[in-house]
């Protein structure tokens, strides 16, 4: 009698610890092994737009490259200096879309362009654009110009007058507003540039402080006055 009892405790044992081990063994995770697509960690910020009758993509691939495919599936511009945006425009007026890339900088308007050519249906990047800020194309004309702050809470700021010949721009004019210090230099200096020299042609005296109407002056005076910096 005590032999069976000795037999049945020893079971009751055996039978708890197997549960326990099932119990534990329930909570271990059970991991699965699956493939991750390298392309899936990129973030891709893509635009497409119909130009000569073709269709183009372009898109920011972070970290990677900018890139502009037609809808053949040819590259036909790449770089690996990404923007953090970009834009279909026409900006030398010729009727087809260019594109704009917009960088992150201490300076305001700071762009790289790409313009179209039609007889290679590609994009051809315009060297040293980006030293031009928030430049603007002429209404009718084939005359651009720029602004920029030059320091001092944009109490002296600068714009410069060019022209863009196939991929190279050619700078005409420059005019350097001067209004942060008190003293007789503040005014406006009106430049004409002849490669790398520059002409003062004008100066236009102006009191200390921000100029508001600086804007309107620039516009106005690059519209009005473009054709004598040739």
């Amino acid at each position: 009698m005590r032999e069976a009892v000795k037999i049945s405790i020893i079971l009751v044992l055996i039978l708890i610890s197997a549960c326990k081990k099932q119990t534990e063994n329930s909570k271990i995770p059970v991991i699965v092994q699956t493939e991750t697509n390298q392309e899936e960690k990129y973030f891709f910020d893509c635009k497409t737009e119909l130009i000569n009758g073709i269709e183009f993509e372009a898109c920011i691939k972070r970290p990677g490259t900018f890139t502009i495919k037609s809808s053949k599936g040819k590259v036909v511009y790449s770089n690996d200096n990404n923007p953090f945006d970009f834009e279909f425009s026409d900006f030398n007026g010729d009727g087809y879309s260019d594109i704009r890339m917009n960088y992150v900088s201490n300076t305001p308007g700071l762009q790289e362009l790409l313009l179209f050519d039609i007889k290679s249906n590609e994009f051809k990047k315009v060297k040293t654009f980006n030293k031009y800020p928030n430049s603007k194309r002429i209404k009718d004309s084939d005359f651009y110009y720029s602004y920029h702050g030059s320091g001092c809470a944009d109490n002296d700021w600068g714009s410069e007058l060019f022209k863009i010949e196939g991929t190279q721009i050619t700078e005409l004019g420059k005019i350097q507003g001067l209004g942060c210090l008190e003293n007789d230099t503040n005014g406006i200096y009106i430049y004409k540039v002849i490669g790398s020299e520059k002409e003062l042609i004008k100066y236009i005296k102006r009191e200390q402080g921000y100029w508001k109407e600086k804007w309107d002056f620039i516009e106005k005076y690059w519209t009005e006055n473009k054709t004598k910096f040739e």
